[in-house]
């Protein structure tokens, strides 16, 4: 059995394996994470997927429980300002990501400004590949649930569309409703919040919904409690202050990524 550290440094070496990876085949490519449903554990994805992919991520989510604040950026600091991702929206430039080092992904933050300005449909798309191009990186976009005009502009520029999808009727009922609403776009469902002994009637259902729409399916989220109540800033991620909890959860979470980076590659 491989020690806490040598567990710490075999993950260290396959993020940057895997960012490697993302910065040659996935270099101005557009990731979306987007659902009709907020409390998913999709900010949680996106911080992760853009970690170990050495994305950056536009926070396209302007509530308070959105990735600019878990990762440190605080809009009530600035109430001068417009914050990052509106601003770069309504100067026509390119944003430059606040660097997260080694604990957390590049970032470009939004606040609460963005729900009033909304640019109009086609402005993100547009302003998304620009920035995409410019960074010569991918790019990882957070989204508001329920849409909008921000987050069906990231939708429809996306080489994927990352959708997490716990297991519950409701849910599972949404997410259906949904898939149809989205037919065509490239999805891939993420199975997430899933307990240690997954329902296998729900696991049928989603199997269905997947094979109905031809969508692929990632390796699966497990819940930890731990992820609704952590405090820390940094991404689950790193490495750099390996932990049992983060041990048990982050495998989970490079193997999603991985399948990302092999399905948004082949999109063209």
């Amino acid at each position: 059995m491989l020690s806490a550290v040598e567990t710490a440094v075999e993950h260290l070496e396959q993020i940057e394996r895997l960012r490697a990876q993302a910065a040659d085949q996935l270099k101005g490519k557009i990731i979306a994470l987007a659902s009709d449903k907020g409390g998913i554990g999709k900010t949680t994805l996106a911080v992760e997927v853009a970690y170990c992919l050495g994305a950056v991520l536009i926070d396209g989510d302007w509530h308070d429980g959105n990735a600019s604040r878990s990762l440190g950026w605080r809009h009530e600091r600035r109430l001068t300002e417009t914050s990052p991702f509106l601003a770069a929206i309504q100067s026509d430039r390119v944003p430059r990501p606040i660097k997260g080092g080694r604990a957390k992904p590049d970032l470009v933050p939004s606040g609460p400004d963005l729900e009033a300005g909304q640019p109009s449909r086609g402005v993100t798309a547009t302003a998304l590949v620009k920035w995409a191009e410019a960074l010569e990186r991918p790019l990882v976009v957070d989204t508001h649930p329920g849409g909008g005009p921000v987050a069906n502009d990231a939708c429809a520029e996306a080489h994927a569309i990352l959708a997490p999808v716990p297991l519950a009727e409701k849910d599972l009922d949404s997410l259906e409703g949904w898939c149809e609403a989205m037919a065509g776009y490239p999805l891939m469902l993420v199975p997430s919040k899933v307990p240690p002994v997954p329902p296998a009637a729900q696991l049928d259902r989603l199997e269905k919904i997947a094979e109905r729409y031809e969508l692929p399916v990632a390796s699966p989220i497990a819940f930890r409690s731990f992820l609704q109540t952590r405090l820390a800033r940094t991404a689950v991620s790193s490495t750099v202050r390996l932990s049992p909890k983060n041990a048990a959860v982050i495998p989970a979470f490079m193997s999603v990524s991985s399948e990302v980076l092999q399905y948004a590659s082949a999109v063209a």
